[in-house]
């Protein structure tokens, strides 16, 4: 079917470098979705007019953009998952000569990475996004900031971290996936006052410089921007690890949550109680099973519709991730919603013992715990269908008596969580191998489901 309106509509905003929805972070919620609205209206008009995936998968469905006038009315439309976006040339909006870069999602659940074509107008929003985030942790043109994220292999979160620190004027070292000690050297020599990077990294980069009689805490790092793995518990209140960080550089850790597809960061303010919302730049659903929304507070699935993507947009893209929604004024005086730490992903959810548990909320008890060096979580099924679940957990100093080991380790995931897996406890090597197979990657691999 001819689309005679191919390519003639563009998003609201395509001027990324004025903060014409600044205002937004402060607003009422009749303002916030009064703006918002006139922006998903254009957003689903232009991805419906350009996306060969959307326009036969609304026509298939019967969906008449003309009842959808309203906010609310998203909940009419169909929920688009990550298996969609196998091919992905049925999503591009654009001609292939408007496409300027080429990001691959990480693929660390085994699937094929999948591809996201940016226009200039997309890096733009990056930009923008990232500058925001970045700001929102008190980050500025004083800082120099030390980003621990690849901007080679195609990755997205390297170069939107890079573009938002150049947006903001702050001084970048591009120190991307190197050593611990190749870091450490770098903060040194270039007196860094922000690290941005995963917490395990974070971690062994400080470790790197205590195991050569240097104090981390003596440098001049003040933030830690936390990316790719968890720092708080559903609670909000610091796991084990981010409060080792703290100690260790003497810096506050700020959560952020994003990921290549929504390309969006929600990242802390500087109250830290949840990664504040872009009105301007998505809309940000929490569903539950049947795909219904649920309240303010309760669990659900992240479902987000990112605002302003020309090249390849989404409409409620299922990110997987479990959260919930924090709807309340925060002490930095912005007023928009927040989300709360992510609880786990919602395919890696184990039913154990009557219980339902995350493999990360297993590691996140053990994980800033001195005696603890790494570990990983296989599941496998039980002949009666019931989850099998395995901790394999390496210590800094094993125990003659493993039996002592397996006992703390059991007692500490007792007192937090009231679960206690199989626990196996292996060498240091052994763990290292296993869950840095992908450490060129942003994120470890530390569950692997063989049922």
């Amino acid at each position: 079917m001819k689309n005679t309106t191919l390519f003639s509509s563009s998003p609201v905003i395509t001027d990324f470098s004025a903060k014409q929805y600044s205002f937004l972070q402060s607003a009422g919620a009749d303002e916030i979705k009064k703006h918002q609205t006139e922006l998903f209206l254009h957003h689903l008009k232009f991805t419906v007019n350009n996306s060969p995936f959307y326009r036969e998968l609304y026509k298939d469905k019967k969906i008449d953009l003309k009842q959808i006038k309203k906010l609310s009315d998203i909940a009419h439309l169909p929920l688009t998952q990550k298996s969609d976006l196998a091919s992905t040339k049925n999503f591009l909006c654009v001609d292939n000569k408007e496409i300027v870069d080429v990001c691959l999602t990480s693929a660390t659940s085994g699937a094929l990475p999948t591809i996201i074509s940016l226009t200039s107008s997309d890096l733009s929003r990056l930009a923008y996004n990232e500058e925001i985030a970045f700001a929102m942790a008190g980050i500025n043109e004083n800082d120099t900031m030390l980003i621990c994220a690849a901007l080679d292999r195609c990755f997205m979160a390297g170069i939107a971290y890079f573009l938002g620190g150049v947006k903001l004027k702050a001084t970048i070292l591009r120190s991307g996936s190197g050593s611990a000690s190749q870091h450490w050297e770098l903060i040194k020599l270039a007196k860094a006052t922000v690290i941005v990077g995963v917490p395990s990294l974070m971690y062994k980069i400080g470790q790197h410089a205590i195991d050569s009689d240097e104090t981390p805490a003596a440098t001049h790092i003040k933030k830690l921007i936390a990316i790719g793995e968890p720092t708080k518990d559903e609670s909000l209140n610091l796991l084990p690890i981010a409060e080792e960080l703290e100690k260790m550089w003497g810096a506050r850790i700020y959560s952020t949550y994003a990921s290549s597809e929504i390309a969006t960061t929600f990242c802390e303010c500087s109250a830290r109680r949840g990664g504040h919302l872009r009105p301007e730049l998505n809309i940000l659903e929490i569903l539950d099973d049947d795909g219904a929304r649920v309240k303010d507070g309760e669990k659900g699935e992240i479902v987000v519709t990112p605002l302003g993507v020309t090249g390849m947009p989404l409409i409620r893209f299922k990110t997987g991730d479990i959260s919930y929604l924090i709807n309340e004024k925060c002490s930095c005086g912005r007023t928009t919603k927040r989300i709360a730490p992510i609880i786990g992903r919602k395919n890696q959810m184990l039913k154990y013992k009557g219980t339902t548990v995350f493999p990360n909320a297993i590691l996140a008890c053990l994980e800033g715990n001195k005696r603890f060096h790494n570990g990983y979580i296989e599941v496998k099924k039980n002949k009666d269908g019931t989850d099998r679940i395995m901790l394999y957990a390496a210590l800094c100093s094993a125990n003659p008596d493993k039996n002592q080991d397996e006992n703390w380790i059991s007692e500490t995931l007792r007192a937090k969580i009231r679960v206690v897996p199989e626990i196996k406890i292996i060498g240091r090597e052994k763990a290292d191998k296993k869950v840095y197979q992908f450490d060129k990657k942003r994120k470890r691999m530390t569950f692997f489901d063989l049922r």
